[in-house]
């Protein structure tokens, strides 16, 4: 099968998130108009507050409305949660796979940020983002070709064959042009959308001192880490030209470093951006 990725359906979002997301991204965001914008679509409005409640961002207390969620947030988080709540709409109630593919974006971002956290502090918004957005591709081929896909990804889990081979093998192209796509989309940075577009099909990283480098062994370690991790589901394998060694030695992490990644992500419990049930908090 060879698909064309311009003839694929994408997650579309609805008039209000629209309107919030040309509101983010634009040169003056104006508040008030994005609380509105956000507050008329009642999953956009459910996954900020998800956002805002997160483990993640250790709120003395809990926060209820949109209008507090949008200043402690700030926008690149909001933007985020647009594409959140944008992706969980795209979802049949009863299609398992693209529920296990979002819940592996998920885990992504959280640990890009907490990687973040520790050597480029100052970009966690950022990586948070891309690893919420680097595997859409997925979710889109899931929602194009439901049964196909499933049995591309049992196959990947069940032999251990990096996914995105597989898939090029069933469609004639991996989830990596896909998912590069869906980020022009959403107006993602122009630098993380060709990391979007390359992240399977690229030579290994020599250095991480520039930040599209950088960048790529935040989002690359965090996939390394999830391979030890106890996931919701198990996720296949994808092709990765570095170790986890490679990686961490490119951040200038220690092991210690690594430990405490992991300590700080299993101390935060079960959470997750995409809820089974729809219905707000």
């Amino acid at each position: 099968m060879a698909v064309d990725v311009n003839q694929l359906e994408l997650p579309k979002a609805s008039p209000s998130a629209a309107r919030a997301l040309e509101i983010v991204t634009g040169p003056e965001p104006d508040l008030r108009a994005l609380a509105q914008a956000v507050m008329q679509d009642p999953i956009l409005a459910s996954t900020l507050l998800r956002y805002a409640n997160s483990p993640l961002y250790r709120r003395a207390r809990e926060i209820g409305n949109v209008p507090t969620a949008l200043r402690v947030l700030g926008l690149k988080s909001v933007h985020s949660a647009i594409v959140s709540a944008t992706m969980r709409a795209l979802l049949p109630g009863d299609d398992t796979v693209s529920r296990d593919i979002l819940e592996h974006l998920t885990q992504t971002a959280v640990l890009c940020r907490l990687i973040a956290r520790r050597c480029c502090a100052e970009a966690a918004d950022d990586l948070e983002f891309l690893g919420l957005i680097h595997d859409v591709g997925m979710l889109v081929l899931a929602a194009n070709f439901r049964e196909p896909y499933a049995r591309v990804l049992a196959d990947a889990v069940g032999r251990g064959v990096p996914v995105d081979r597989l898939e090029t093998e069933a469609f004639g192209l991996s989830h990596d042009p896909v998912g590069a796509r869906v980020a022009r989309e959403f107006r993602l940075p122009a630098h993380h959308v060709e990391i979007v577009a390359t992240f399977h099909g690229r030579a290994a990283l020599a250095a991480a001192d520039e930040a599209g480098a950088r960048d790529v062994a935040v989002l690359a370690l965090a996939h390394r880490l999830l391979e030890g991790a106890a996931e919701p589901v198990p996720m296949p394998p994808e092709t990765l030209p570095e170790s986890a060694a490679d990686l961490q030695r490119l951040l200038g992490l220690t092991a210690e470093d690594v430990d405490a990644i992991r300590e700080e992500r299993r101390a935060q419990g079960p959470f997750t951006h995409f809820p089974r049930d729809s219905s707000p908090p």
